[in-house]
């Protein structure tokens, strides 16, 4: 695969919009930048102490009130399908054991109908398990569910009637509109600890890539490449038609920077090793660098031609 850079959205971005309803006119700007995707992770319910495992750049999840700078993912790729012409969309990540499959499946695939192919569902369990329990969805359960969801979808977007039977969901001769444009059906991604057997299973038989945590170290993408490949191994699977994306900092080179050039040879130097593990697909997180356009411009060039 050749290599792709994408921006990753932590929500609102002060220094780049006022407003939620600037966000599909400032990913337009993405895309007129150059870049080949745009991310954005979902949250459904906060809590007053949210404390990223891995940090979270200049975006806060605590909160004891609402501060109107998240959106639904799937309902704001739509604004972004409408706008766009050629940027990919992907949900990093998408929880979607917490999602009434039948809609989940139908939402998916009329943004691959609206955006001709443009939209990646990436799926995992996160990283905040009270947010489930909230929900009613023992945390124990989270991945198998999730997996269980996407089964459904994807016998949901196959032709003809669908009938699934799992541990949670079932139904018989049903057909869900509309059918995704994409053959073999939505794109999904999977995130999470690759180097947990399970998970790295997912992603060897059930999707077309993995998504590491923004935070993740040289050492946990290359222990989660070694898993995945020997899942593929194990599964029959050729593991150069697997993706795998990784964000290009981590919370200490986000402190450490001094200035965008010192960014940009920090987002080099990462880039640059990580292509020795196979990392395909690379992030690069507004919430942890904070520069302006042109500045994003200048580095998605640099990128580019290292």
């Amino acid at each position: 695969m050749d290599a792709s850079f994408g921006v990753k959205l932590p929500g609102l971005v002060p220094s780049y919009v006022g407003s939620l309803r600037e966000i599909p006119d400032l990913v337009v700007e993405f895309e007129k930048l150059g870049f080949d995707d745009v991310m954005d992770g979902e949250h459904i319910l906060y809590a007053d102490n949210m404390s990223h495992p891995g940090g979270a750049g200049n975006f806060e999840h605590s909160r004891t009130e609402q501060h109107s700078d998240r959106s639904d993912t799937l309902v704001m790729f739509g604004a972004i399908a409408a706008k766009t012409t050629r940027i990919k969309m992907i949900s990093g990540i998408l929880l979607a054991a917490a999602h009434t499959f039948a809609v989940l499946a139908r939402q998916a695939s009329t943004l691959d109908v609206i955006s001709d192919g443009r939209f990646v569902l990436g799926v995992g369990g996160g990283w905040n398990v009270a947010e489930f329990v909230q929900m009613g969805i023992p945390a124990e359960e989270r991945a198998a569910r999730t997996e269980e969801t996407i089964l459904a979808c994807r016998e949901l977007w196959s032709p003809g009637l669908s009938s699934f039977e799992g541990r949670w969901l079932q139904f018989k001769d049903v057909i869900c509109e509309p059918p995704p444009v994409t053959p073999g059906g939505v794109p999904v991604w999977w995130g999470g600890n690759a180097c947990s057997k399970p998970t790295a299973r997912r992603i060897a038989t059930l999707s077309q890539g993995w998504l590491s945590r923004e935070a993740a170290d040289y050492d946990e993408i290359a222990a989660s490449v070694e898993a995945i490949h020997a899942a593929c191994e194990e599964y029959s699977r050729d593991p150069s038609t697997i993706g795998i994306r990784a964000s290009l900092t981590q919370t200490s080179d986000w402190n450490a920077a001094s200035s965008v050039e010192d960014l940009t040879e920090r987002a080099i130097a990462r880039a640059t090793r990580l292509v020795t593990l196979g990392v395909t697909h690379f992030n690069v997180p507004l919430g942890y660098y904070g520069i302006d356009l042109d500045a994003l411009g200048t580095l998605l060039k640099a990128l580019r031609a290292a």
